[in-house]
């Protein structure tokens, strides 16, 4: 599947303080998505300065490279209807909002993936089930499930694509650096899933 491409524009419809790319799919009718969670700027720089650490160190620069902002996803999806989603959610926007998120501790999907874990507390919780509820009659699952509530490990992922015997050097680093950060959600984004670069399709400022 070969990543999608658009053109600048606005919207200036009842989202406020959002903006919307056009979406090219390049011949192909679906497209794998992710709906995601950015942090204010303080939270956003702490992550960034473990991203720098880890990069310099050699281990891996994927974080860095892609262009990756912190975040938490709380879905991901395929479709070949994106227009009828951003309806949905120009309607629904205000059961989106700021929420408080504490990242405690590490964690690894094993071998490839090191991320900061964060208490999954009522906020995630409902954000991951609305956005679900959202996309769902629009929509097909993705990332076999791993993304629907209740079955979801919500993180924030700090070195991806490891090879083998990278997750333990990156591990040693991140213990060096990473304490506990307690932040704020400030804006939920649509990206293109997988895609290289990272390629955003919309933003919303949340309130």
């Amino acid at each position: 599947m070969s990543a999608p491409c658009w053109s600048a524009g606005t919207d200036n419809d009842i989202l406020g303080n959002s903006h919307i790319h056009q979406i090219n799919d390049g011949g192909n009718n679906i497209i794998d998505y992710t709906f995601m969670l950015c942090f204010d700027k303080e939270t956003e720089s702490k992550f960034k300065k473990i991203f720098e650490f880890i990069a310099e160190s050699g281990v891996s620069r994927y974080m860095i490279e892609t262009e990756t902002p912190p975040h938490i996803s709380i879905t991901c999806f395929s479709t070949d209807n994106i227009e009828l989603i951003l309806n949905r959610l120009n309607e629904q926007l205000s059961s989106f909002k700021t929420g408080n998120i504490v990242w405690p501790s590490l964690g690894m999907f094993v071998p490839h993936t090191l991320f900061a874990a964060p208490v999954l507390n009522e906020y995630l919780l409902n954000a991951c089930i609305n956005i679900n509820r959202l996309i769902e009659p629009y929509s097909t699952v993705g990332e076999n499930g791993f993304y629907l509530p209740y079955n979801w490990i919500p993180h924030t992922t700090l070195a991806h694509k490891l090879k083998d015997g990278e997750l333990q050097k990156a591990i040693d680093i991140a213990l060096k650096h990473f304490s506990f950060i307690a932040g704020k959600s400030i804006r939920l984004k649509l990206v293109a899933y997988k895609s290289i670069p990272y390629e955003e399709i919309g933003s919303w400022d949340l309130i």
